[in-house]
């Protein structure tokens, strides 16, 4: 039996990360609990009276207007629409002196927890008592509310933790592996003819650097041994003499083992890897920024940002966002401009943005300067985007550059995703939570200033961030896409559509759901980690069934409580999260097409207009997170048959 696979640092690192945030929380949230238990007991008490006094006074009026009280009308009603208005209300009843029931309302079967009494008083005489119980404010309704509350930043903080751990072991030990491996395999098969060179190497291991020596000494060596059999071949008489030392000169080559000339440089970058973290910094800014910018608007009042479920300025935003976005990755992916002068103003132009946030300005005319905000963003990481994916296929169109291993594939696209469906819009609110408006904007521009720090300080000489965007320089043909992945590539853009709408929607209403946090680890998760897992299709299959049970919870059809719903939603985002690592791993690594990958932008935008704009977030984000799950269930149904076509064919599929 083969050892288990331990696990990687970074990865030991997230898990840690997230395992000790947790605790802390449980901790403090315990804490918490105990001292505030006899405040919040009171404040429940006099909440639970004074809402009983108010309603028992409106029917005190009526029934003082000459209306005998047992000949009142809409009087359930009344209770109702005070119920709907105030959730923490459990049941309402108008009690007679006699302990006759007469009017009850009861919201459902859980416990109840303060109850008040109020008097329904005609002239000073007592005819009647309203009772009032509030929900039970115990553990369990303290649980979830901390939870709603600590869960989100919990989650951004582990996943950051681990993504920058990915990207600093891709950036540091293993592209020095890598290289070392690959000179030593050089050495061993007796290639002399190349060395491996490494950008911005480290003086604390010099191990690509010795091995690079060892070669050039041995290529100087044969340089010497050429020189003199050509010297002895001048002054040698006998011609038997002069093909014996043919032979030795030949037989020292070995077949082409050495260069002709000069020994060629192959450079190992970390050009997946780099392009991954410039990619998710600049998208975690501008989508933070955007949440920042509606959630203000939609505190401050000044539009009706959400109408019976609705939210018809977020949905105008994002159609913004997305048609400037397919706009700035068109023309940058046409234009043949340097990387770094593509990331760095853009970098630049997010701290409009934010002092436009920190000002006020928004307030003024909430839905231009929204679907303004949403173009401005889409500029920006369109064009970022176009970038990072020229600077991530360098090694694949030029021949003196090498990918660094393990390969990071498709990692603009992947960058995008975890950015998108989770991690940008709840880093949004999060700073306007803890922050507020002014230090928050400011405080989102640190994603953009740590990317524009890493660009200027990759640009080297010879470095990949020196070449230029534009399909024109590549040197490979792109390859033609049967129409199956076209429409895979299609379904997975339209499914991290419908998530990052759902997710900005609800972050910018204020009303995120608890499960969101695992939508954007089961993505992390489903791109990095290596294991055994099922296939997409199961996992999707099994995330649709367990939507279905939150939806028909959520509408009564099974009269269980919100705990299972809430399972049943978070099991459904974290295998929805996984499937689309998994299957975002290689749209874009097929998706070579300019003109494609428009497409997916249009997808996108289409998918995150629908879900903020015409599903609303009443519904718990239920509806999308099924749409995102189904539309996945069919990509990877046909990513399974292409694959299984390709086996009967003899061929092979893209990774």
């Amino acid at each position: 039996m083969t050892a288990r696979r331990a696990f990687d640092p970074a990865t030991r690192l997230g898990i840690a990360a997230l395992v000790l945030l947790l605790l802390a929380a449980c901790v403090l949230s315990i804490y918490t609990y105990d001292q505030l238990r006899d405040l919040r007991a009171a404040s429940d008490r006099t909440r639970s009276q004074l809402m009983a006094q108010s309603l028992s006074v409106r029917i005190s009026h009526a029934v003082e207007s000459g209306i005998p009280l047992r000949g009142l009308v809409g009087v359930e009603a009344l209770f109702q629409q005070r119920m709907a208005s105030q959730p923490d209300i459990h049941a309402v009843a108008l009690v007679l002196p006699d302990g006759k029931v007469l009017w009850e309302v009861t919201r459902d079967a859980a416990a109840a927890g303060a109850t008040a009494e109020a008097p329904v008083q005609v002239r000073g005489a007592s005819v009647a008592t309203l009772r009032l119980a509030l929900r039970d404010s115990g553990a369990a309704a303290f649980a979830r509310a901390t939870a709603a509350l600590l869960l989100p930043a919990i989650g951004v903080l582990a996943l950051l933790a681990y993504l920058a751990a990915r990207f600093s072991q891709a950036q540091g030990i293993e592209l020095r592996n890598h290289a070392a491996w690959r000179a030593r395999r050089a050495i061993a098969q007796g290639r002399y003819d190349n060395t491996v060179v490494l950008p911005q190497r480290r003086g604390f291991d010099l191990r690509v650097q010795q091995l690079g020596h060892a070669v050039r000494e041995v290529h100087e060596g044969l340089v010497r041994v050429r020189r003199l059999i050509a010297s002895l071949r001048q002054t040698e008489p006998q011609h038997a003499r002069r093909e014996r030392l043919d032979q030795l000169l030949a037989k020292a080559e070995a077949h082409d083992r050495f260069a002709e000339h000069g020994i060629a440089q192959v450079r190992v970058v970390a050009a997946e890897a780099q392009a991954f973290w410039i990619a998710l910094l600049v998208a975690l800014s501008a989508l933070a920024l955007q949440t920042l910018w509606l959630r203000s608007l939609h505190l401050q009042g000044e539009t009706p940002w959400q109408w019976q479920g609705l939210a018809p300025a977020t949905a105008a935003s994002l159609a913004a966002f997305f048609v400037a976005g397919t706009a700035a990755w068109s023309v940058t992916r046409w234009r043949r401009w340097p990387a770094p002068t593509v990331v760095l103003p853009a970098c630049i132009a997010l701290l409009a943005t934010a002092m436009a946030c920190a000002s006020g300005l928004p307030a003024s005319l909430p839905w231009t300067f929204a679907m303004a905000a949403g173009a401005w963003h889409g500029l920006v990481v369109g064009a970022v985007l176009a970038a990072c994916q020229a600077v991530e296929h360098v090694p694949r169109t030029r021949p003196e550059y090498a990918h660094a291993r393990p390969r990071w594939r498709a990692a603009t696209w992947s960058a995008w995703t975890v950015a998108a469906v989770w991690l940008g819009p709840a880093l949004g609110s999060l700073a306007l939570d803890a922050l507020g408006m002014l230090q928050g904007a400011y405080a989102l521009l640190l994603p953009a200033v740590c990317a524009g720090f890493f660009v200027v300080r990759w640009n080297g000489p010879r470095s990949p961030w020196r070449s230029r965007t534009g399909v024109h320089g590549n040197a490979l043909p792109a390859a033609a896409r049967p129409a199956a992945d076209r429409t895979r590539a299609l379904g997975q853009s339209g499914a991290a559509g419908l998530l990052l709408g759902l997710a900005l929607a609800a972050h910018a209403l204020g009303q995120p759901p608890i499960w969101a946090p695992l939508l954007g680890l089961g993505v992390a998760a489903g791109l990095f980690l290596r294991g055994r897992m099922p296939s997409p299709s199961i996992l999707t299959a099994v995330a649709a069934v367990a939507t279905l049970l939150a939806l028909a919870i959520a509408s009564g059809w099974l009269p269980t409580g919100w705990y299972l719903q809430d399972a049943a939603l978070v099991l459904a985002a974290l295998l929805t999260g996984v499937a689309l690592g998994r299957l975002a791993r290689t749209a874009e690594g097929q998706g070579r097409l300019p003109e494609l990958s428009a497409a997916q932008w249009a997808a996108m935008g289409l998918g995150a207009v629908v879900a903020s704009g015409a599903l609303g977030a009443h519904l718990h984000g239920g509806w999308p997170l099924l749409a995102a799950a189904l539309l996945l269930l069919v990509c990877s149904r046909h990513a399974q048959r292409a694959a299984g076509s390709a086996v009967r064919a003899g061929g092979h599929h893209a990774p």
